[in-house]
């Protein structure tokens, strides 16, 4: 889901003001910059808890932003710079690192750096309650100029991890095993950057998706191409122009001539995801060239089926323990997502869990797990 996540639409009446002078920022590693945004001081913090209906998640301490920008590489090994965000508890010492993967997002501003719905909500979920966090951008989001490759697995991952890593260098910030949340595209985000860093031999301390789509071909194309949910035209727009600039392909060969040109005209200057929803068609299908709709549907070779193929992210074991969290009445991500998943990661021996948060949507799925993510992060600390 875009835009209403854990604290998304609540903050009108509750602004940065008086949320207190950040302290200046620590001393930074050479190529990286770090800006005060502001703070939260545990007042507001519970107020937007309330107004949002989030139970069960304290928020013991206050809470200071920044922006950081630093430096990563794209796919083809360039340089690039990439911006996301850093909070940490004021007066204590962290507890852990955590990094949190945020959801669809079609503007370049609505990102956690900018102290947007996402980055409000993880700082105070997990800064607030004593940890170190931080929470990506991604490529061609935030100060990025690059095309968001949606869904691209290796690009996703590197982001991310190159924010811990620059973290770690910071004062303040725990050299310990990251804890990894994400929602929506930031659950597949959550298992990409599992499955990179374990491939490298490094240590998760744990990852909790919510309602994350991992299953891009088996799964999820499938069921948004049905058309159940409002954006479902939306995302699958949004993933053929992101897996077409990651692999270079021209949208022409997965859409129709008209689709494609709409596409880039809606996502390459700024729309908002109303304007897009309402200017795509409803039926997804109409968005796409005939010719792949009977690749699709009759399981023939096309790129763009090989390209979801490879940046499905149930086909590891992972180390560190994993929790999937989804909500029954969720449209938008198929609860099965998590279920196949976490029955494949068990098949494997992994330990992993499927929960089921009740007959709550897509968003109502984030605003519900937040206490469990928290609970289950502290439970984890206790074993480091």
């Amino acid at each position: 889901m875009i835009r209403r996540t854990f604290l998304g639409g609540a903050v009108a009446g509750l602004t940065l003001a008086g949320c207190g002078r950040s302290p200046p920022p620590p001393a930074v590693p050479e190529g990286v910059t770090l800006t005060p945004i502001g703070g939260y001081f545990p007042l507001q913090s519970r107020a937007l808890l309330a107004l949002v209906g989030v139970k069960g998640v304290p928020a013991r301490h206050a809470v200071d932003c920044y922006q950081v920008v630093y430096g990563s590489r794209d796919s083809a090994g360039a340089p690039i710079r990439l911006s996301g965000l850093l909070a940490l508890p004021r007066g204590v010492p962290a507890r852990g690192l955590a990094s949190w993967q945020h959801g669809t997002t079609t503007s370049r501003q609505d990102v956690p750096s900018t102290l947007a719905s996402e980055g409000m909500a993880a700082a105070i979920l997990f800064a607030g309650n004593g940890y170190a966090t931080v929470a990506a951008d991604y490529i061609g989001l935030g100060i990025s100029p690059l095309t968001h490759t949606y869904y691209a697995v290796d690009d996703t991952a590197r982001a991310v991890i190159d924010l811990i890593d620059v973290a770690r260098r910071l004062p303040g910030v725990p050299d310990s095993p990251p804890f990894l949340a994400g929602f929506s595209q930031g659950g597949h985000a959550t298992l990409a950057v599992q499955q990179t860093l374990e491939a490298a031999d490094r240590q998760v301390l744990g990852s909790a998706a919510v309602a994350g789509a991992f299953n891009l071909r088996t799964i999820s194309f499938g069921e948004a191409l049905k058309g159940q949910a409002a954006q479902a035209s939306l995302y699958l727009a949004y993933l053929a122009r992101g897996m077409g600039a990651r692999y270079g392909h021209p949208l022409e060969t997965v859409m129709t001539g008209p689709m494609a040109a709409l596409t880039r005209k809606l996502y390459d200057q700024p729309h908002t995801p109303d304007e897009i929803i309402a200017t795509l068609p409803k039926d997804p299908r109409a968005l796409f060239d005939p010719g792949f709709l009977d690749a699709f549907d009759h399981d023939r070779p096309h790129w763009f089926l090989e390209a979801m193929a490879a940046n499905e992210v149930s086909h590891f074991t992972p180390r560190a323990p994993v929790r999937l969290f989804h909500g029954a009445g969720d449209i938008d991500v198929s609860p099965r997502e998590s279920t196949v998943t976490a029955g494949m990661f068990q098949a494997r021996g992994a330990d992993a869990q499927a929960i089921d948060l009740g007959p709550v949507d897509h968003g109502g799925s984030a605003l519900k797990a937040a206490p469990a993510v928290l609970d289950w992060l502290g439970s984890l600390g206790k074993t480091i």
